[in-house]
């Protein structure tokens, strides 16, 4: 049983490898963090014998760390992780800090379940009240992971963790930042007054600087809400309030992100347009990156600029985009073409939308493939591009014009 139990841990790696090919960077880099993972298991269980600089385990390692592709920055925080198991005794404290850099940059990269393993790892060797404020932290990553993974009742569960652990320790921020996830969690469930009471509470109790960046988050979230209650001046402006606030660029780049779905939903697409150019060369993380130019190639067909259309759609084709977004993707083309009045071309991209819908369960893009494919050989107009705006709202949009004129994108 007890070997059995140790060819399960680190699944989700042992898949990943599987499921690409060795030239690929990818398995280079799962295959360099699995190798290192279990290393770091051994290490803890077995003495510091298994680290030695001499020893076969170490070397072979560091040779799968070095076969990945130089300067990415998962390859210099693996190379941390060992060079820590060189330096101490046995100690989880050692390697909690670089193992939670590894699974931050699997996030940034989409990879949300080998993230998840990573946290799993330093969970299972810290003392929830001794080691306090890192179990906090990797709880409340770990709920990000599940949440992002539409695995609610896991994100729940792990936003409790973190809550419960805050609360005995009195540490009101991270009470405050468990309190939005479950927040998160109510709204992805479709509870909306649920979300709404859970958010204003947040929002009302998140007072002061040392609070200033969890009242963000809240805001964020807040803003999710009003966007799908269809109330989108309000989301704009709650948007534009956490963006002002906002102390991390990964949060910056998620609320600029919803904040062009709001400005795109008020048929702004010039603010929108700002807002995903920003997105699309700045961006942290990798799937921001990809779902800011698919949204451009949305608003490329949307206002009619076929060469824009083209150009996003040539730079998104053969990315290895998860199910969402690949799905997006065929979605948006197909309707694309439909509206530049290629037919043919919008039947392809719309057939695999819908294969795509079927197969992950994607309910909403199910109906609108098939939906498009209904209407393929109506033609659609070229949408407004300006509506009447409310004057905070204008200004809201300027500054996000503004912000896009200084980062030197058009």
């Amino acid at each position: 049983m007890f070997e059995s139990e140790n060819k399960l841990r680190h699944l989700p790696f042992f898949e990943e490898i599987a499921s690409l090919d060795e030239a690929h960077a990818d398995w280079r880099a799962a295959t360099a963090g699995l190798v290192v993972l279990r290393l770091v298991d051994a290490w803890l269980e077995d003495g510091p014998a298994v680290a030695s600089d001499d020893g076969w385990s170490v070397r072979s390692v560091r040779n799968a760390i070095d076969e990945m592709d130089e300067g990415t920055p998962i390859r210099a925080i693996l190379g941390r992780v060992v060079d820590a198991l060189n330096e101490r005794k046995p100690d989880i404290h050692v390697v909690v800090t670089p193992l939670m850099a590894f699974g931050r940059s699997l996030e940034y990269a989409g990879k949300w379940v080998l993230a998840a393993d990573v946290y799993h790892t330093v969970l299972a060797h810290l003392h929830p009240v001794e080691d306090g404020d890192a179990s906090i932290a990797a709880h409340l990553r770990l709920g990000q992971c599940y949440r992002n993974m539409n695995q609610l009742d896991d994100a729940a569960e792990a936003f409790a963790s973190a809550s419960s652990i805050a609360d005995g320790a009195g540490d009101m921020v991270a009470v405050l930042r468990a309190q939005v996830g479950h927040g998160i969690v109510a709204l992805l469930r479709g509870n909306l007054p649920g979300a709404e009471e859970i958010l204003d509470d947040a929002i009302e109790r998140a007072v002061g600087v040392s609070l200033s960046d969890v009242r963000s988050r809240a805001l964020h979230v807040r803003s999710n809400v009003a966007q799908l209650r269809g109330q989108y001046e309000l989301a704009v402006r709650f948007g534009y309030q956490a963006l002002s606030s906002s102390e991390t660029p990964t949060e910056r780049d998620r609320i600029l992100s919803d904040m062009g779905v709001a400005f795109m939903e008020l048929g702004v697409y010039t603010a929108a347009r700002d807002a995903y150019l920003v997105l699309s060369a700045t961006a942290q993380e990798q799937y921001i990156r990809w779902a800011a130019t698919i949204n451009l190639l949305e608003i490329s067909s949307k206002t009619g600029v076929e060469t824009f259309f083209e150009a996003y759609r040539r730079e998104l084709t053969g990315q290895a985009l998860p199910p969402y977004l690949a799905t997006a993707f065929e979605l948006n083309v197909g309707i694309g073409y439909r509206r530049f009045g290629n037919f043919e071309r919008a039947r392809g991209y719309l057939e695999r939308a819908l294969a795509l819908a079927t197969e992950h369960g994607l309910s909403q893009y199910l109906f609108e493939a098939e939906e498009a494919l209904f209407q393929l050989e109506t033609s659609s107009p070229a949408q407004p591009l300006q509506p009447k705006l409310s004057l905070e709202v204008e200004e809201v949009a300027n500054a996000i014009r503004e912000l896009r004129e200084s980062v030197g994108v058009s």
